[in-house]
């Protein structure tokens, strides 16, 4: 098969729509950047996978985001979107986010074809860190254990992050989200940095988050002074708040007081960000991501929280923490 080219330059490996078609015929997939006139299509298949409600939808393509539609060539139809974005408040790391492929489209690697030109692009744009939110609504977890193909490492959940999506799967409440990671730069963001963490969550890294974490022993002291926290604020939806979330330096001294103050604020422990931050003279340092859940969201239940099997420790951590605080 001759070799094809990516639409952001260089060789791209043919895309599979199986395996042995991938010895028969040449892939009825070809892979471009959106155009505006693409957004009534690619809003089409969001609702269609969502439902009407769903509240999300592309308004625009943004100048520095990258955006990727799949088309079935002998149809000439759309059937697959996806879009990454620089993350806010984090230089250097890039957010995958919107990726969906139409359900009879599905199991030919179309989705991820999508990802390694979402990966390529942004490394080419200089990103170090690759970072995805699979949904935690679907019992077999298929997107988490999709990203884990590809090098990425869950770092924790985010309950309760997007209002409005999977309703009558969800019965109302906020959807969750894990975090997950690939870095683009190097092996990865895991290095020997020391965390300063409150008692409460000294033990967390080793007891409930995925063993690449933890590997190595954290006893290097970041030098400089602490920078400040991220905020993110809760995503409003049409019946409720999302939960808003908090990025804190986890490097420094001063980091213990200042995570055990938003903890006394109402915050609780999410996820570890290792390596998402950068320092002058282009060291790394780690955060760690904190969630507080709106007095608008009433009896926030775990049991339609699902997640892979390298972080049900985590959750059940994390649901016993919410249940505490009822």
């Amino acid at each position: 098969m001759g070799g094809r080219h990516s639409i952001y330059g260089g060789k791209m490996l043919a895309p599979v729509h199986s395996r042995q078609a991938l010895a028969e015929s040449v892939c009825p997939y070809t892979f471009r950047r959106a155009e505006v006139a693409d957004i009534s299509a690619i809003n089409g298949m969001l609702v269609d996978e969502y439902g009407p409600s769903y509240p999300y939808p592309l308004r625009e393509l943004a100048v520095d985001g990258i955006y990727i539609v799949a088309t079935h060539e002998p149809t000439a139809e759309i059937v697959g979107f996806s879009r990454a974005a620089p993350l806010g408040g984090h230089e250097g790391v890039y957010e995958l986010g919107g990726l969906i492929v139409k359900r009879s489209h599905r199991g030919h690697d179309v989705a991820k074809r999508m990802t390694i030109e979402r990966m390529n692009e942004a490394r080419e744009r200089g990103a170090k860190v690759a970072m995805s939110e699979p949904v935690c609504y679907r019992i077999d977890c298929a997107s988490q254990l999709n990203l884990l193909g590809f090098g990425f490492v869950l770092l924790g959940i985010q309950p309760a992050k997007y209002p409005d999506i999977q309703g009558e799967i969800l019965q109302g409440q906020p959807e969750s989200v894990l975090m997950a990671a690939c870095w683009l730069q190097g092996k990865s963001g895991f290095g020997t940095r020391k965390i300063y963490l409150p008692r409460e969550y000294r033990g967390t890294p080793h007891n409930y988050l995925p063993r690449e974490i933890h590997s190595k022993r954290f006893e290097e002291k970041v030098q400089g002074v602490m920078p400040s926290p991220v905020h993110h604020a809760g995503r409003m939806g049409v019946g409720c708040r999302g939960a808003e979330y908090i990025d804190v330096p986890a490097n420094w001294k001063e980091s213990e007081s200042l995570i055990a103050k938003y903890m006394q604020q109402g915050y609780r422990f999410s996820c570890l960000l290792p390596g998402f931050g950068d320092l002058d003279g282009g060291s790394h340092f780690d955060y760690v991501r904190l969630y507080r859940l709106p007095d608008t969201v009433h009896g926030f239940d775990f049991r339609r929280v699902h997640v892979a099997s390298q972080l049900q420790p985590l959750k059940y951590f994390i649901a016993g923490e919410h249940a505490c605080r009822r």
